[in-house]
């Protein structure tokens, strides 16, 4: 599904991002297929914003790299949060996200006029699992508390609500609360072991345009 779901929304990017777009950018399998379906061709006065903060350890699923490789194919320019994507402690996750530096990229991203986002779920294969961000320890304790996924590395609950836990109080990314400032907010995830985390998604965020594949769609449509 990541694939095909991936060429879907490269081919609908290709379609609509236009001269002067600002595109703040989500992290993902799923994304990094859509991008790498993306053809190259220059759209002028682009700028691809990334909401997430990087790995330490340089790996192609990285939200730096997608964002860094998305400017590329478009000739956009790029801006990168230059921090982890989780801090050990909230108090230092409060000194990352107050640097000047990050201010500006955040600060960025609000003024998107798109975003592409996709979500993650608490499968074996989940990118979060697997490269070890989070102990798990805490994806038992997160799953515990009553969350059914994570949105831009924020862990949420079936109505869309962010989960009481101390991983949401480490993570170095674009505030949940300030998407709506973004008028048009995309959508890109599939895959029946999704469906709870896309629900509780758009249950909380203006998703103006959802990329998706048939099952994951009816899983949706039969609440």
């Amino acid at each position: 599904a990541p694939l095909m779901i991936g060429h879907a929304a490269g081919a609908y990017l290709a379609d609509n991002v236009n001269a002067g777009d600002v595109i703040a950018l989500g992290w993902g399998r799923t994304l990094k297929f859509a991008i790498n379906e993306l053809p190259r061709r220059p759209i002028a006065r682009t700028t691809v914003v990334s909401m997430l903060g990087g790995l330490t350890h340089a790996q192609p699923l990285n939200p730096t790299e997608s964002a860094w490789e998305f400017a590329e194919k478009i000739g956009a320019e790029c801006f990168l949060l230059p921090v982890p994507v989780y801090a050990d402690r909230p108090e230092q996750r409060e000194a990352f996200m107050s640097q000047r530096s990050v201010q500006d990229v955040v600060f960025r991203a609000r003024r998107a006029n798109i975003a592409v986002l996709s979500v993650g779920s608490f499968s074996n294969d989940s990118p979060i699992a697997n490269y070890g961000f989070i102990k798990p320890s805490e994806l038992e304790e997160l799953q515990t508390a009553g969350a059914v996924g994570d949105i831009l590395c924020h862990f949420i609950d079936a109505e869309g609500r962010l989960v009481d836990h101390e991983v949401n109080r480490r993570v170095c990314a674009y505030p949940l609360q300030d998407l709506s400032d973004i008028p048009a907010i995309i959508l890109v995830s599939g895959g029946q072991e999704k469906i709870a985390i896309m629900r509780a998604a758009l249950a909380n965020t203006k998703v103006s345009v959802l990329i998706t594949d048939e099952d994951a769609a009816k899983g949706l449509l039969n609440r």
